[in-house]
């Protein structure tokens, strides 16, 4: 068995996995990565209460750095 790791264009994600799936079960595994980590609806929206919560008391970080923050949670 071998192993490869690709970055696939958006253009042709669809394409390629089209042809991955018709390929024999027993001799291939996909493990879907994505660029983002996973962050579940319920994750989200306590991040968003949580910031906008803290508007009024000026407790608020730059752009880059709440972005960032979410990125890597």
């Amino acid at each position: 068995m071998h192993t490869v790791r690709l970055t696939i264009h958006d253009t042709i994600y669809d394409k390629l996995m089209g042809f991955l799936e018709i390929l024999p079960k027993d001799k291939i595994g996909i493990i879907e990565e994505s660029e983002y980590p996973a962050l579940s609806f319920d994750e989200a929206k306590l991040k968003v209460e949580h910031a906008i919560n803290n508007i009024s008391k000026n407790e608020g970080i730059d752009l880059a750095s709440a972005i960032e923050k979410v990125i890597h949670a």
